[in-house]
């Protein structure tokens, strides 16, 4: 995944997958992809999501390679830097 991350800089930051199952129980895995606050963008999202799915596709190879579907969630850095934080008791 750090490869795919790398070729698809400076647009993504990091790719983390895990191996589960979709809604119908078949074997899926869920990538969830950091984008750079700028790629995430209103007017740049469409196009940066789309480039990013074909390329992980392609490299990656889920179906053919490890036999379950894709899934793609995206994140912006800022967002997931939120969710890092720990809330303030």
């Amino acid at each position: 995944m750090a490869r795919a991350a790398q070729r698809l800089a400076p647009h993504v930051v990091s790719i983390i997958p895990t191996l589960g199952s979709d809604w119908s129980g078949e074997p899926a895995v869920f990538f969830m992809v950091i984008l750079a606050d700028a790629a995430s963008r209103h007017e740049k999202l469409l196009n940066v999501s789309n480039q990013v799915e074909q390329a992980i596709v392609q490299q990656v190879q889920p179906l053919e390679q490890w036999g379950v579907l894709p899934y793609f969630n995206f994140r912006s850095q800022s967002e997931q830097a939120k969710l890092d934080q720990p809330t303030l008791a």
